[in-house]
């Protein structure tokens, strides 16, 4: 967006005729997609916040990957208390810019998603950092089973007024169909009889023992217990109609599921 914005601009400007545009992408960087504490689910943008390396999306249970983005800002505090100075160089995030490829590089989706954060200047030479959860895949983008690699580049606006873009950062996802449900057995159904095929009970067994209760976003990043989801999802019940598990499986002359 900015750097369209940018480039529409006559060459003929000069740098003190167009003080909105900043091309120096290394004033705000992404540090990487952070991962979600499951004791409280809440983004802290901190300079030592653990990090993915990338990401999981199981199509079986969520049709988007929504990120938490750490934010640097280096960025030079120009407030004063003394000379009744404000801060000008705080940033406040308006959203993404993401591109969808392959691992080969074909393209797959555009697109800009909405956002909204903030970034405190740099101190000394300790960056300012700050977070941003975004649809780094949204709901109905055109991606199959693999491996897709996402493009993001952040953008906001300082307090003084002057657009910024982040630097690109390359984040991978594995989109898969199933693969983040767990068939334990102290999850089957205790109604089965024998030698009867193994069926999803729809409650934990025993009260908070359920892995998904401890998962921020079923189906993104963590394995869920196949309890979490069975009451309403057919690939959560039966494991025969999980896409994913489904060829490790004798399902004899079950119906197949729907993998598309």
């Amino acid at each position: 967006m900015l750097r369209a914005i940018c480039a529409a601009l006559p060459l003929a400007l000069t740098a003190a005729a167009a003080p909105g545009c900043a091309e120096n992408e290394s004033q705000i960087f992404i540090v990487g997609v952070m991962k979600l504490e499951s004791t409280d689910c809440i983004l802290s943008p901190e300079a030592d916040a653990p990090l993915l390396t990338g990401g999981v999306l199981d199509r079986a249970l969520r049709n988007g990957y929504r990120g938490g983005l750490l934010i640097g800002s280096q960025l030079t505090q120009r407030g004063s208390r003394e000379q009744l100075r404000t801060e000008t160089a705080r940033l406040a995030l308006r959203g993404a810019e993401i591109r969808l490829e392959t691992v080969g590089g074909a393209p797959l989706a555009e697109y800009t998603t909405i956002g909204t954060g903030f970034v405190n200047p740099s101190s000394d030479t300790a960056p300012g950092y700050g977070a941003m959860a975004v649809d780094i895949v949204p709901a109905g983008a055109p991606v199959g089973d693999g491996l897709i690699v996402a493009r993001i580049r952040v953008f906001g606006e300082t307090l003084g007024g002057q657009d910024i873009e982040s630097n690109e950062y390359f984040f991978p996802i594995e989109v898969c169909n199933g693969c983040l449900i767990a068939y334990p057995i102290e999850a089957a159904d205790p109604s089965l009889q024998p030698g009867e095929p193994y069926r999803c009970a729809t409650k934990p067994v025993e009260a908070g023992s359920d892995p998904g209760e401890r998962v921020c976003q079923i189906g993104q990043d963590l394995v869920v217990s196949c309890t979490t989801c069975s009451a309403a999802n057919p690939a959560c019940a039966n494991p025969c109609q999980n896409c994913w598990a489904r060829p490790f499986l004798d399902c004899g002359d079950e119906p197949e599921p729907f993998c598309g």
